[in-house]
């Protein structure tokens, strides 16, 4: 679907303009992630300005969800599949239309309900510090200009911009941190686009002066690097560096993730451990590991930036990956009773829905039940 129609659409869902045919096309739109891409950026930002001007950002995401939860039935139906056993996410989100969720276990008998409190989702929202150290709070509601020296950073909600500084000034570095729960895109001086997710922080200059453009991250990033053959791109992570020329692609580098992840999506990218280095082609996926040395798989790309698309997707993982994943977004903490931590997850679901509704999918599995209490999260069997 057009850009231009998708929009009108949405305007006429958000006015009550929308006839019957055209929700039709909306909720067939909204099944098909280019569309949904599409609610990043400008377009957003133009919809919620006029439609819910005012309201913070996660409030507009929940006004949505409630309208489409109302009006827009799950579009997914659910068979059974070899051996794993699959649950429903009914709530049909702006971000992502339908989710399901599957646990590898037979099912056992029905849950009993855990008393739940109301956990949002991540935001928008990050800490800036500056070369003197000066630290500058960003979340998706700001519009600010901050000066450093003879560098100009506009923030727009939850994205900042750099403008290219004179050459003739020193050169500075910045660090942009997203705590747990939180996320946030830039654009580096170069025209290089950065989406941060949650937990993760992403050291740069304020100007690229010198022979290569190189950065420092931890935790997860997607990059979308402008083309310049005469300066390279280096991202620099732990025990290990990525180098390309132009190109996307995930970076996933947590500290307390035992390997590190790097997907290329477009172009191609040079990664180096120790004395271990090799191309990476699109599709592929890097695995570094405690050993140093590099694996790579054939992946569908898109599946590593889900997160940045506004979606939870998991592959036969475990119980303890899947917590950590979940427990950066939603800004808690996780514990374990009894016999769980065998268990694997996989599926895809909302990164926007509320902690205790993603947590009853999971139960919706029958094998295993939560308990929340105030930001901790008790996983235990459910028999």
């Amino acid at each position: 679907m057009h850009t231009d129609e998708f929009k009108e659409l949405l305007e006429k869902y958000l006015d009550d303009r929308i006839t019957p045919d055209e929700r039709r096309q909306l909720t067939a739109a909204l099944e098909d992630l280019a569309c949904v891409q599409l609610l990043d950026g400008t377009i957003y930002d133009e919809l919620v300005a006029r439609a819910y001007e005012g309201t913070p950002d996660e409030g507009i995401r929940q006004l949505i969800r409630q309208r489409l939860d109302q009006e827009v039935a799950p579009v997914y139906t659910i068979r059974p599949r070899r051996r794993y056993q699959w649950a429903v996410a009914a709530a049909v989100l702006a971000l992502v239309a339908g989710a399901y969720l599957w646990l590898q276990r037979p099912a056992t008998r029905p849950l009993t309900q855990q008393p739940v409190t109301n956990v949002m989702p991540g935001t928008h929202k990050a800490i800036l510090t500056l070369s003197d150290g000066s630290k500058v709070t960003l979340d998706s509601t700001g519009s600010q200009v901050i000066r450093q020296g003879a560098t100009a950073i506009h923030q727009q909600g939850g994205q900042l911009k750099y403008e290219a500084q004179s050459t003739a000034a020193a050169v500075q570095y910045n660090i942009l941190s997203t705590p747990r729960g939180g996320q946030f895109r830039i654009t580096l001086p170069d025209g290089t686009q950065v989406w941060l997710n949650a937990a993760s922080t992403l050291r740069y200059p304020t100007a690229f002066t010198g022979p290569e453009r190189l950065v420092e991250i931890t935790g997860e990033a997607y990059f979308e690097v402008t083309a310049n053959a005469a300066q390279p791109f280096r991202v620099k992570m732990k025990d290990a560096e990525v180098e390309v020329l132009g190109t996307s692609f995930n970076v996933n580098a947590y500290a307390d993730e035992p390997t590190i992840q790097t997907t290329l999506l477009e172009g191609s990218v040079k990664l180096s451990s120790n004395n271990s280095h090799l191309l990476l082609k699109p599709g592929q996926q890097a695995i570094l590991g405690v050993n140093k040395e590099f694996n790579i798989n054939q992946v569908d790309p898109n599946d590593a930036i889900a997160w940045k698309n506004g979606y939870f997707l998991f592959k036969n993982e475990g119980i303890e990956s899947v917590m950590r994943t979940i427990a950066r977004w939603y800004d808690v903490d996780v514990s374990y009773q009894g016999d769980v931590l065998k268990q694997r997850l996989g599926g895809t679901v909302s990164r926007y829905e509320k902690l205790e509704d993603l947590l009853k999918t999971i139960e919706l599995t029958k094998s295993l039940k939560f308990k929340i209490e105030g930001r901790r999260v008790t996983i235990m069997p459910s028999n």
